[in-house]
């Protein structure tokens, strides 16, 4: 077997937890005498630049230390079927909910190392590709606020927990147009249409309980006209993921969604600012190689 060679992006952003983990990454790498170089990224899409100008065909394993944003900047620079591991080091840390990468920070890195390699799929929203999910009207209105009106003070949990409380009540349900699987187009008034890969959002949200990472399917979960005082009464729901029991809440699984544009209408992917529709979002079955632990 060749050498391993091993391209390390951790995001400098984030702080001194990121990089605390990428110091002890790099002290286990030598201990194992594998070769690897370290990029950072710090700046707003600059891990797909680095990732797609610097990941050449010499690099056998990624290693991406950061949160979801980081993850999937770095998912859309790569250009090559290597295998992919994933030491969170963000905010809300929502991908990893749905892979075993251990518990603590030593296991994850030793995962990240020498773990086993298993498929995964993928997303894609227009060209763009995603792990996590694609949220659209509630979801996509606070990530949008949290750029466009951003509090000085607030930052992280705190920073989108406040622009849920300040909409929750109030956020108008808006109109919907898409169709699934190239079905009869639909038309319906909801507060949310959530497309996820993965189970997890917003730093806790299990709004996709369901959803499966390799079963080749996306997972759409609406939400339809609920009344302001409901939303509060039921907003835990969505963190223990139970949500399904309530009536305006409808639940489907599909390959393919496409939604017609709405300018009322703005959008998250993976938690980073997408803009509005039109979309056109698929399933890329077993498009990705990631590290998970041993366990799994």
């Amino acid at each position: 077997m060749d050498q391993r060679k091993v391209f390390v992006i951790w995001n400098a952003f984030a702080g001194g937890k990121a990089g605390k983990i990428r110091k002890r990454l790099t002290e286990k790498l030598k201990d194992q005498n594998l070769e690897y170089k370290v990029f950072d990224t710090n700046e707003t899409k600059s891990a797909t630049k680095t990732v797609s100008k610097y990941l050449d065909k010499a690099f056998t394993d990624l290693i991406i230390i950061g949160g979801d944003g980081t993850i999937n900047e770095s998912i859309n620079g790569l250009n090559l079927d290597i295998p992919v591991s994933i030491v969170p080091a963000g905010t809300g840390d929502d991908f990893i909910k749905n892979l075993n990468i251990g518990k603590t920070q030593e296991e994850r890195i030793q995962t990240a190392i020498n773990g086993e390699i298993i498929r995964i799929d993928l997303g894609q929203c227009n060209t763009r590709k995603f792990v996590n999910g694609v949220g659209i009207g509630f979801d996509g209105q606070i990530v949008e606020d949290m750029v466009s009106k951003r509090v000085p003070l607030l930052k992280g949990h705190a920073a989108y927990y406040y622009h849920v409380l300040r909409i929750l009540g109030g956020y108008r349900e808006r109109n919907f147009k898409f169709s699934m699987d190239g079905s009869q187009p639909l038309e319906k008034e909801l507060i949310l249409l959530t497309i996820g890969n993965g189970t997890t959002f917003g730093g806790g949200f299990k709004l996709m309980p369901e959803a499966k990472i390799d079963d080749g399917l996306l997972e759409i979960c609406e939400i339809g006209k609920i009344s302001g005082l409901r939303r509060f009464l039921n907003i835990n729901k969505l963190s223990g993921g139970t949500h399904g029991n309530l009536k305006e809440v409808c639940f489907h699984k599909t390959k393919e969604i496409s939604i017609e544009g709405n300018n009322r209408l703005f959008a998250h992917i993976d938690g980073e600012r997408m803009g509005q529709p039109p979309f056109e979002i698929k399933v890329l079955p077993k498009a990705l190689r990631v590290r998970t632990h041993p366990s799994s």
